[in-house]
């Protein structure tokens, strides 16, 4: 595999499982050194590190809550310490809850506000002013396809990944001129154990009703993902400043339902 990354650092919220895993490792396996972050999954977070260290590469797993101001800065203190700069931040973490609107109650709104926007912005704070340092750096959010168009009961989340799209672009405005491009990544339906949260005899009833409503007739990948997260990171992208990378496999483009 080509190593876009050598010699270079990264650092991935929520990679214990799903696109920051797959994201981790394929950073990884192009040279770049990762620091693996996660909060609820600690197992998960020193397993990707693990894997990537029995690949030959270079790792660092720490644990940290992206809701909290703290640990982001902790997270970005934690990679300079070990890797000397940092080059990628993949802003991944995320929570997903559905609840009618009747039912969504200011501490669950607040919980995935918390998460899947205010982390991106604290961690893209604090990511930044190394990278500014160092003379530039890529940041990479990863929104979702309900930043365009949702389901009823998904309020919470599809504000907090409308809300990311726009933080993508106000920060490329800020800091591309810097040297510092920032772009997200809007995947679709991805085969991932957190989507949907049941249990293992509805998600199985679940997934072929899911594939069947795709334009390709199947869901995507993490690696999927992964492979557009690097690419809008790499210098391939230098020109990439601002843009929404919709992975999808063509959901948007119909006029039914985002499942």
């Amino acid at each position: 595999m080509e190593r876009r990354f050598a010699s270079k650092a990264a650092l991935v919220t929520g990679s214990s499982s799903g696109i920051g895993k797959a994201t981790a490792l394929r950073l990884a396996a192009e040279g770049a050194a990762v620091c693996v972050a996660a909060d609820r999954n600690v197992e998960g977070g020193r397993a990707t590190a693990d894997e990537i260290a029995q690949g030959g590469g270079r790792a660092v797993f720490v644990q940290a809550d992206v809701s909290v101001q703290e640990d982001c800065r902790r997270l970005v203190e934690a990679t300079l310490t070990e890797w000397g700069r940092l080059d990628v931040l993949v802003n991944n973490a995320g929570v997903t809850r559905r609840a009618p609107l009747g039912k969504l109650s200011e501490e669950l709104w607040d919980r995935v506000l918390d998460t899947n926007l205010k982390g991106p912005y604290m961690m893209s704070r604090f990511a930044s002013e190394p990278m500014l340092a160092q003379g530039g750096g890529a940041i990479v959010n990863v929104g979702s396809v309900h930043a365009e168009r949702t389901h009823p009961g998904f309020a919470a989340y599809a504000a907090s990944k409308a809300g990311l799209c726009g933080l993508t672009r106000a920060l490329a405005l800020e800091l591309g001129p810097r040297g510092v491009r920032v772009n997200c990544v809007l995947p679709g339906t991805i085969d991932v154990t957190l989507y949907p949260r049941r249990g293992t005899a509805d998600r199985a009833a679940w997934r072929p009703r899911a594939d069947e409503r795709q334009v390709m007739g199947r869901r995507g990948s993490p690696e999927e993902v992964a492979a557009a997260i690097c690419y809008l990171a790499s210098e391939e992208a230098s020109f990439a400043n601002g843009a929404a990378l919709v992975t999808d496999g063509g959901l948007l483009c119909e006029l039914g339902d985002v499942p």
